[in-house]
């Protein structure tokens, strides 16, 4: 039976007349269309078939229509696989696309914001210099340059000349 099956996919039964007529049809290659018309064509012969009282080829019409609704559950599987594979791949390639903009953007917004750091680093030392400068400036204006000797310091000195004068 399988054998007869695989034979009777490029065989078609097509007949207006309740005869057999045998037609080699190659479905893979027939549209999706083509195929919906087969299948009505096929049930209409069945039906007549039914009605004239001819059973045998009545199920010969069922079998191929069964027959041709699985090669048409094929095209549209893979139909809809070489969809899907069109979709992932373009999927993709706008993933790339967004990843390698959003790099480039990460990219800029870094280097703008390092210029921006070292800006602000450069001017924080310049503001530290100048605060620097300023206090140095004060200390120097506001304490004398020599600085006054302790009592311990005079007492000592004083002390120091009273015994040179003495030894003098």
């Amino acid at each position: 039976m399988r054998k007869k099956e695989k034979v009777d996919d490029k065989t078609d039964y097509l007949s207006t007349n309740s005869s057999m007529t045998t037609k080699t049809i190659d479905f893979s290659k027939i549209n999706k269309n083509k195929i919906e018309e087969y299948i009505e064509l096929m049930r209409d012969h069945q039906m007549n078939c039914v009605k004239s009282g001819n059973f045998i080829e009545a199920e010969l019409a069922k079998q191929r229509v069964i027959q041709l609704k699985k090669i048409q559950d094929k095209k549209e599987f893979h139909a809809t696989l070489k969809r899907q594979n069109v979709d992932k791949k373009n999927f993709f390639n706008l993933r790339e696309k967004e990843l390698k903009e959003c790099k480039k953007e990460f990219n800029d917004k870094y280097v703008d914001e390092i210029s921006k750091l070292e800006e602000a680093l450069t001017e924080l030392k310049k503001k530290h210099e100048d605060e620097l400068r300023e206090y140095f400036t004060n200390f120097e204006n506001n304490y004398p340059k020599e600085s006054k000797p302790s009592n311990e310091l005079v007492e000592k000195q004083k002390q120091l000349d009273y015994y040179v004068k003495i030894e003098e």
